[in-house]
């Protein structure tokens, strides 16, 4: 397994989802716990937050990973390398998943609320490295949704890497010009 050079310790899947889903079972908890919101209410959150992850997801790989170093640079090791498992550094995982976990409940007034956005955040950041995994397994998806989501994120590694950013959707690829044009 490549190591990609990132500092510190580092972990590959399904380690890489340890820190994220330990966060989201103190997240749950707490959201649980907050008697105040209404579980249409919490759910509603929930899925904000999910909707929302797409566009951080999106943002983070469009510009981050493909605009900032060293990010840039152990991004495109995994471009370079597509069939050995990406190491994601300790370290940005525990500022990613803190950001998603923190940031709502200090913004907003309403904390069930914004403890039930962030567990969608989260939800959202764990399918995205779950269907990330999935889609550099050697044998390509033939069906359905994820077989179009192997296709779209094949041609962002294979054919041209300022396209197709999305993971989990094409959505915002569409809305921001990123969309390949097959």
């Amino acid at each position: 397994m490549a190591d990609f050079r990132v500092p510190g310790p580092a972990f590959a899947f399904p380690r890489s989802v340890l820190i994220p889903s330990a966060v989201l079972g103190v997240l749950a908890g707490l959201w649980l716990r907050m008697a105040a919101i209404g579980w249409s209410a919490g759910l509603g959150a929930v899925l904000a937050g999910l909707a929302a992850w797409t566009l951080a997801e999106y943002l983070l790989h469009r510009f981050i990973l493909h605009g900032i170093e060293p990010f840039k640079r152990w991004h495109l090791e995994h471009h370079r390398q597509p069939d050995v498992p990406m190491r994601t550094p300790v370290l940005f995982s525990l500022m990613l998943v803190l950001a998603l976990a923190v940031l709502p409940p200090l913004l907003w007034a309403d904390t069930g609320l914004a403890l039930g956005f962030s567990c969608g955040l989260i939800v959202g950041h764990l399918t995205q490295e779950l269907v990330h995994y999935r889609l550099h397994l050697a044998a390509p998806c033939t069906q359905g949704w994820l077989a179009a989501r192997w296709r779209h994120h094949d041609f962002h590694h294979h054919d041209n890497d300022s396209l197709a950013f999305g993971t989990l959707g094409s959505f915002w690829d569409r809305l921001l010009g990123t969309q390949p044009g097959r």
